[in-house]
């Protein structure tokens, strides 16, 4: 399988790597800014604040899936809020070609090798604080935090 060509020259990212067109260009303009402000420095935080609707899980799954294809990261793990959205994001990912298991349980302790991720909820991570460390310190792992307030 190949890697797709940039958007445009304009589309590289500002490390160098070049940014799969069939996701950058479906991006909305702010979102694109967002996307290159990413990558504009090295760093293990982001924060992204939008309205409801304005496409943030379709940012942070095309940062997801940029970072899985240049193998900077290795699994993605997104907390929620609640089980319904634990869905809505495994369905998103789908669609991005980002298999996240929403049926994760703190019991089963390792993630299933037939995801690349895994969706739970703030509940979930609260329960077993260590697992979900443990879980992500082991594998180079991107977490998005959906609702972030909630992690209060």
């Amino acid at each position: 399988m190949s890697t797709p060509a940039p958007a445009s020259p304009d589309d590289a990212s500002p490390l160098g790597a070049p940014v799969r067109a069939d996701l950058f260009g479906s991006l909305r303009p702010w979102q694109k800014a967002a996307y290159q402000e990413y990558f504009r420095l090295p760093r293990r935080d982001f924060l992204l604040v939008a309205t409801p609707g304005a496409g943030k899980t379709a940012f942070a799954l095309t940062i997801a899936a940029d970072l899985l294809a240049r193998r900077e990261v290795a699994a993605v793990t997104v907390v929620t809020p609640t089980e319904h959205l634990k869905h809505q994001w495994a369905q998103a990912g789908q669609r991005m070609g980002i298999p996240l298991d929403p049926a994760y349980k703190n019991a089963q302790g390792r993630a299933s090798a037939d995801f690349t991720g895994v969706a739970v909820t703030y509940a979930q991570v609260a329960a077993h604080p260590a697992l979900h460390r443990q879980r992500t310190e082991n594998r180079r792992t991107l977490v998005i935090f959906d609702e972030i307030h909630h992690a209060g």
